[in-house]
């Protein structure tokens, strides 16, 4: 998945109209990870919000605090341990208060290494299990009719929402930990996806994100074995639905098919995540990735010669047990030669379990910790210049953006390229699609003027 985000507020802010709920039905989620780990919170919001729940802006506010935890790098759990040591506080003031420590810091069978050092945590819950959540919920008005996982129980989404469309993974990549944690592959049928997107736009959301750890691994474990592609096209097809997006690629998954799909669909945003991790062959081997870079590239050129105004966005690993100079150097010759719009950069983090954690433990191998963060600056200042020069390319084009909501008196929102673009209008234009002029580009965000709404 892509690299980690950190989230300190509810995904769902309190409401004027919710303001008087009393604390014994406010919750508190608190979010650390992937977007799949976002998306699981959309729902487990939905999810308590169908039960009588509204949001807290704090976590002294709720009777139900959720943490949604990662493990990809140590840098996340202990943002997660940092903030249950803050609860202690909450707990000790308010006994009554019951806390659940979610995500994948918890194995598939609800059980974590960390719980002995956790006093505070209440309840222990495996990744992406919604309903098994809203089951610890103490004060529910109501039942839900159906299962927590749809987002239809939503009053009213966000303008856009994440789809999980499959849980866990099949792949042995030597640093990750996902599989351990979230188990292997399953994927969700397209026909209740599709039923799912329908209730979901037909409630006001306007994107759609489709998510798995292998996206474009779906459907190989379903009768027929369906492609993505089939599941985009039938996506695609929703009524009211405006954009179309899925994260994340694996090269050894791409197909040509795929490709020509997405440019085929005009509601298939030109934006495409494609991690390729590393720009060596020797580290990607080491990796387990299972392609070459020679493989990579050919990709790269397939999808800029079937989608040429396409956004190209990936995830690389510094570090690496074994990665030599020669091989951080041909990383960064292909950033250099590919000119990626985005790229999500981690220094090597060992997680328990996992083979690269192993390989570590070889002096031989390992690469000390200031060497690891001086390549992750080095490509960092790298990708900043190319991202400046990329952006450039739109100062004075009108782009189409879907606005999301406000941001420090502007609004805020993303070009089909997945380009944030922040602008100012005195209306509220929240989940319609504005024509915005550019009028000032950075490598991070562009900024316009609103010519327009539709």
């Amino acid at each position: 998945m892509q690299d980690l985000q950190f989230f300190d507020q509810p995904i769902s802010p309190p409401r004027p109209d919710r303001d008087a709920t009393p604390r014994a039905r406010r919750y508190y989620v608190w979010t650390v990870g992937c977007q799949m780990n976002v998306s699981d919170s959309e729902r487990l919001e939905a999810a308590l919000q169908g039960v009588g729940y509204s949001p807290a802006a704090r976590p002294e506010e709720a009777s139900f605090i959720v943490l949604n935890s990662c493990s990809v790098r140590e840098s996340a759990e202990e943002r997660i341990l940092g903030k249950l040591g803050e609860l202690v506080r909450v707990k000790r003031e308010q006994p009554d208060t019951r806390i659940v420590l979610w995500g994948c810091m918890v194995g598939p069978d609800h059980r974590s290494i960390f719980a002995q050092r956790l006093p505070m945590v209440d309840h222990f819950v495996a990744p992406s299990a919604v309903d098994a959540v809203v089951a610890l919920a103490p004060n529910p008005v109501y039942t839900l009719d159906e299962p927590a996982l749809p987002v239809a129980s939503w009053a009213r989404p966000p303008v856009s929402v994440h789809v999980p469309i499959q849980y866990g993974c099949n792949m042995t990549c030597s640093y990750c930990v996902i599989p351990l944690r979230r188990g292997r592959e399953r994927s969700r049928p397209l026909a209740e996806l599709v039923d799912e997107c329908t209730r979901i736009v037909a409630r006001g959301a306007r994107e759609i994100t489709l998510l798995g750890q292998i996206v474009d691994s779906w459907g190989h474990d379903l009768p027929g074995r369906p492609q993505l592609a089939d599941l985009l096209e039938a996506v695609h097809a929703v009524p009211g639905l405006q954009r179309l997006r899925f994260l994340t690629s694996h090269p050894a998954w791409m197909s040509e098919r795929l490709i020509a799909t997405i440019a085929r669909l005009p509601r298939c945003m030109p934006d495409i995540n494609l991690p390729v991790q590393a720009g060596s062959d020797y580290v990607l081997k080491l990796m387990r990735r299972g392609y070459s870079v020679a493989r990579y590239k050919a990709l790269i050129a397939a999808i800029r010669n079937a989608i040429p105004h396409v956004s190209l966005t990936t995830d690389i690993i510094v570090g690496h047990p074994g990665e030599r100079s020669v091989d951080f150097a041909a990383t960064y010759d292909l950033c250099a030669e590919i000119r990626f719009d985005k790229v999500h950069i981690a220094a090597f983090s060992a997680r328990p379990g996992t083979l690269a954690a192993a390989q570590e433990q070889d002096p031989a191998m390992a690469v000390p910790e200031p060497e690891k963060e001086a390549r992750r600056r080095e490509l960092e200042r790298l990708q900043e210049t190319i991202a400046t020069e990329r952006n450039a390319r739109f100062l004075g084009q009108t782009v189409e953006v879907l606005v999301e909501g406000e941001s420090k008196g502007k609004w805020r929102g993303r070009s089909p390229n997945n380009k944030l673009v922040f602008f100012a209008h005195p209306d509220d234009l929240t989940g319609r699609l504005v024509p915005v002029r550019i009028t000032r580009t950075g490598p991070w965000a562009l900024q316009g003027e609103a010519v327009g709404s539709s």
